[in-house]
C-alpha cells in the first residue's frame, strides 16, 4: 500500500510545474498581479494629496502636490536631513522628491 502511495506521489509531483503554488499567502500566482506594482501616491485621506519637492526634505521648495492615488515613476532614494528615506520621481511631465512613506508598492 506504502509503495503504491509514493509512487502516486512521485508521478504528481512530476506532473506540476516546477514553480506551481497552492493557496494563499504563498506568493504571486499569477503575471496579471504584476501590474498592481505600479508605486502611487498613498495618504491617510482619501482626497490627500502628497508634495513633490525640489530636494530630499521639508526645507526644499515646494514643486505642486499629487493627489492621492496617481502612479508616479521611481529614479532614485535617499535620506535626507529629517532622517526620511525620499524617492526622485516623476509625475506626469514634473521632476522631484516626496516622502517614502506616503508611497505604495515602492521597491523598499
Amino acid at each position: 500500500m506504502f509503495k503504491c502511495f509514493l509512487g502516486s506521489a512521485l508521478i504528481l509531483a512530476a506532473a506540476l510545474p516546477v514553480k506551481a503554488e497552492i493557496g494563499p499567502g504563498l506568493g504571486r500566482t499569477d503575471i496579471a498581479s504584476s501590474t498592481d506594482d505600479v508605486p502611487y501616491v498613498c495618504t491617510n485621506d482619501d482626497n490627500g494629496r502628497l508634495s513633490l519637492r525640489s530636494g530630499p526634505g521639508t526645507n526644499f521648495r515646494k514643486i505642486k502636490e499629487i493627489p492621492n492615488g496617481n502612479s508616479v515613476n521611481i529614479l532614485s532614494g535617499q535620506y535626507g536631513r529629517d532622517r526620511y528615506y525620499w524617492w526622485n520621481v516623476r509625475h506626469e511631465r514634473s521632476l522631484g522628491w516626496v516622502r517614502a512613506d506616503y508611497v505604495c508598492n515602492d521597491p523598499q
